[in-house]
């Protein structure tokens, strides 16, 4: 027998609030409502209820009605699947009116669902609910778990759903079974009427496929080391790849020339103190699933600063000449051919009387 866990909890609000849910929580299979009255197979209901029968020879307890199978698998039924991807499963719902009977009491609108989990996990489950309109209580739950190694989806075979009972064999029913509202069953008819006794009771089943995502494997990478250089200036950033869960966390740029600077974003700059050829490491670190681990880009960069080319003078034009300032009282100087002249007449005169006195005393 189930044990009442967090599940039925939930699968109890949301029978008393009238609306579907997605389940979360523990995953512990249960039936609900845990607490709704029971029956045996020598003393049956009085009136119109759903799987309330602790003794079933062929069910055992009928308050975990659902149940299933890898469809490979050896062995019965069972509440626990474990599943790998692409197994095909089988669920089953058994349904019985457990009213005497001798009261001719026939449930009407009777429905059954089959909720299967929307979210992937490696830990979930499905729910199957029977209704009616005039059970007591009118919804009836009740689980199955499914475990994988990775986190699954399980998605219906449409077509695949049936019911078997003593006088339907194997007849298909509404895909909406698998929705929230429902499919119709019947005991010899799909019109929603199931009398009670054991002889008008049966078994809805369908069939599901397991999917697993391909799981993501962490990935990561520096791609690529951009810089842009002015005189010694140099502006470095990176690029860089992280899917898988991977998430970055700094960068370390080793400039070449003894000194580090570790940022948490993917730029930085550096201005060297002398020209040169450097080589730049930048390392990223990425958090993948708590370890960190590492990525390398490296370039090299020349430094090489122009030189200083001294300003050009503009030429020094030198001042003109003064002309001299005339001196007052004094004859200025001939010049031309009439001073030249009067020279040569003076010295021609000199020399005529220098040659008389020079003749007359050594009596030339």
């Amino acid at each position: 027998m189930r044990k009442f866990g967090l599940k039925q909890g939930l699968i109890a609000l949301a029978l008393v609030a009238g609306v579907s849910m997605v389940f979360v929580g523990k995953a512990l299979a249960g039936f609900s409502p845990a607490d709704r009255p029971t029956f045996t197979w020598e003393n049956a209901a009085p009136y119109i209820t759903f799987n309330s029968i602790t003794n079933n020879p062929v069910a055992g307890d009928e308050r975990p009605f659902l149940d299933g199978k890898v469809t490979t698998a050896a062995g019965n039924n069972v509440d626990k699947i474990n599943v790998k991807d692409n197994d095909e499963v089988v669920l089953r719902v058994y349904f019985h009116n457990n009213a005497k009977a001798n009261l001719n009491l026939v449930s009407t609108n009777t429905k059954v669902k089959i909720l299967l989990p929307k979210t992937a996990k490696t830990a979930t489950f499905a729910a199957g609910y029977i209704t009616s309109d005039n059970a007591n209580p009118r919804v009836v739950a009740d689980t199955v778990d499914f475990t994988g190694e990775r986190p699954f989806n399980i998605e219906y075979i449409p077509g695949s759903a049936r019911i078997t009972t003593n006088a339907l064999n194997n007849v298909a029913i509404s895909d909406s079974v698998v929705t929230d509202g429902g499919a119709l069953i019947g005991f010899n008819a799909i019109d929603g009427r199931v009398p009670g006794c054991a002889q008008f009771s049966g078994w809805v089943t369908i069939r599901a496929k397991v999917k697993m995502p391909t799981e993501e494997k962490p990935a990561f990478k520096c791609d690529a080391l951009n810089t842009t250089i002015s005189g010694r200036k140099v502006d470095a950033n990176v690029a860089f790849t992280a899917t898988g869960g991977a998430t970055f966390k700094s960068t370390t740029f080793d400039w070449g020339d003894g000194n580090k600077d570790t940022v948490n974003t993917t730029s930085a700059s550096h201005t060297y103190g002398a020209d040169g050829t450097f080589t730049i490491n930048a390392t990223l670190a990425f958090d993948v699933g708590g370890t960190e681990k590492t990525s390398v880009c490296t370039k090299s960069v020349t430094i090489t600063t122009p030189p200083v080319t001294p300003p050009v003078k503009p030429p020094v034009t030198p001042p003109a000449p003064t002309p001299p300032v005339p001196q007052v009282g004094k004859a200025l100087p001939v010049t031309g051919p009439a001073g030249i002249a009067g020279l040569f007449a003076g010295v021609s005169t000199l020399a005529g009387a220098i040659h008389y006195m020079w003749g007359r005393r050594f009596g030339a």
